[in-house]
């Protein structure tokens, strides 16, 4: 009897064996990958870590992944399939067949025999139980369950880590979105050449590689800005101008002057000769120091900005250098000649690829730019009902300055008075124009667009430091900055006539006049984020010490 037979029985009691050790490594690769989720998401109340969540569960699907994985090396040895066989009742059958396997007398073949008919008898698979601790899968449970729950409690960073999630969201979409600018300004501007195109390609590998180390709106800003300056400079490139640079230079030596000949008749074969003719000087050393001296002096010429400068550039220092022998120097000179006349020749779609990807970069800024702020509006609206109601509450103070009317009655009647004294018989205007000013501020107490309590009683022709100074409690009351780009918008129209007199006093009276615009005032939330982009603009335009950049970056945080 072979004892292949006895191990083909044993089959699917190896495959059990094998699933349960599978399940058991399993629970304790998600128990330490809970304790470590639970440990994160307590870490996640004090520090800001964007999408807590989805990095618990990576967490998980990497330890189930790692348990899968080692199915193939947990494999379970023979000897403990024998022996889990001979528990289930084959008493020792099995354990007695492996040992004598190799012997062929009848004893041990009956014996074998034997044991393949009690395999026969006994369905192994259904005769094993998989035992697997139901403590391990309890607290397994219980842990990445406790994890996921505290991951949901709003902590102290929580409105600091719902704004980073938001930046980094808005990032990738913008990134996808420069990404098929890209593709769609390639397919439009094919005239491009191979370089022109790789250097649109850095700027945009540069946004993201800069993307992905940004903390902050202010970041995201600052990538965005350095990608548009860069833009501009590529935008900049002029390389016929450049080439006639290199012309103009190259013909004031003797050593270069029949290759400025050639470049300015546009003759490829003379060009040809001219850089042959130069590579036989350049084999002596004073060639190789003047010719690089003539490259330098055609770089500086160029300007910073210039892509043929940058590489004029390196093939002087390599000449410079001794690195690069008389065959180099020649042959990077008539490949940079090369990619010059293709680059000028698609200049124009380059210019504008580039524009067009300059204006969804400035789209993008202003999109990052408003992360704050619907942040800020989303988790608003219960803040908004809340301020709401206190607006209505506080609307009948508000009307408390109508005079005659309920409410707080000192300030009504200090108004009213006051409202007399200016225009005489005019009471009701006073009232309902404070009416009006309280309600649009939301704050009832005020007493007009134009005025507040502190003016009742305060007349222009009142002595200095009497009544109200001009201004006083302003900020507090419109809590607003002030726009000047919307003057002639949204304002209200007045129309003032009068005169000033020698005393300093001045004296008021309505009369047909031009009407005068005023600026408008909005919420310093509404426009913080277009100041906040001036601001990294600059920073990036202008050499600025990291100290103040971070106190820069610390008042405009102090104001969210």
């Amino acid at each position: 009897m072979n004892i292949k037979n006895i191990n083909r029985a044993l089959k699917p009691l190896r495959r059990k064996l094998h699933f349960e050790k599978t399940m058991r490594l399993l629970l304790y690769m998600l128990l330490a990958a809970g304790l470590d989720a639970l440990i994160l998401a307590f870490v996640s109340l004090f520090v800001v870590i964007p999408f807590v969540r989805i990095k618990i569960l990576q967490i998980l699907v990497s330890a189930s992944l790692v348990a899968v994985a080692s199915v193939l090396v947990l494999v379970p040895t023979h000897k403990r399939v024998i022996t889990t066989a001979d528990s289930l009742g084959l008493k020792e059958r099995v354990i007695t067949a492996w040992y004598l396997k190799d012997d062929n007398s009848p004893v041990s073949i009956l014996q074998r025999r034997d044991t393949e008919n009690a395999l026969k008898r006994i369905n192994l698979k259904k005769a094993y139980k998989i035992k697997i601790p139901k403590e391990l899968v309890i607290a397994a449970t219980v842990i990445i369950t406790s994890a996921f729950l505290i991951s949901l409690i709003p902590g102290k960073v929580s409105r600091q880590t719902q704004l980073r999630e938001s930046l980094i969201n808005e990032i990738e979409k913008q990134e996808d979105m420069l990404e098929e600018e890209l593709e769609k300004q390639t397919e439009k501007h094919s005239g491009m050449s191979d370089e022109q195109l790789k250097k649109l390609k850095e700027a945009l590998e540069k946004l993201r590689e800069d993307f992905n180390k940004a903390k902050s709106e202010e970041d995201a800003l600052k990538a965005l800005a350095q990608m548009e300056n860069l833009l501009e400079k590529l935008k900049g490139q002029n390389p016929l101008k450049d080439m006639k640079t290199l012309e103009n230079t190259l013909a004031g030596s003797s050593l270069t002057e029949d290759m400025s000949n050639a470049l300015k008749n546009e003759d490829e074969e003379a060009l040809k000769e001219a850089l042959e003719q130069l590579k036989e000087e350049l084999e002596k050393q004073e060639s190789m120091e003047e010719i690089s001296e003539l490259l330098k002096q055609a770089a500086e010429n160029m300007g910073n900005n210039s892509m043929m400068a940058e590489a004029l550039d390196k093939i002087a220092s390599s000449a410079a250098s001794g690195s690069s022998k008389a065959g180099d120097v020649t042959q990077a000179l008539n490949e940079l000649i090369a990619q010059a006349n293709e680059n000028a020749i698609g200049e124009q779609d380059f210019i504008q690829a580039a524009g067009e990807l300059g204006k969804a970069a400035k789209q993008a800024k202003l999109s990052v730019s408003s992360v704050d702020r619907n942040v800020a509006q989303g988790n608003g609206g219960n803040n908004g009902a809340q301020q709401g109601s206190q607006g209505q509450g506080n609307q009948p103070g508000g009307q408390g300055n109508q005079p005659g009317e309920q409410g707080n009655q000192s300030r009504g009647q200090s108004n009213q008075s006051g409202g007399q004294g200016n225009q005489p018989g005019n009471e009701g205007q006073n009232g309902q124009s404070g009416q009006s000013g309280g309600q649009s501020q939301g704050g009832g107490a005020g007493a007009g667009s134009g005025s507040t309590n502190e003016d009742a009683g305060y007349n222009e022709g009142d002595p200095a430091g009497g009544g109200r100074a001009p201004g006083d409690r302003k900020e507090t009351e419109y809590q607003s900055i002030y726009v000047p780009e919307h003057l002639g918008g949204e304002g209200n129209e007045s129309v003032i006539s009068g005169q000033k007199l020698q005393s300093g006093s001045s004296t008021f009276n309505e009369a047909d006049g031009a009407p005068v615009q005023k600026g408008v005032m909005l919420p310093w939330n509404e426009v913080i984020s277009e100041y906040r982009e001036e601001a990294v603009q600059s920073m990036d335009r202008q050499e600025i010490p990291a100290g103040m950049e971070m106190l820069v970056r610390d008042y405009f945080s102090s104001l969210e």
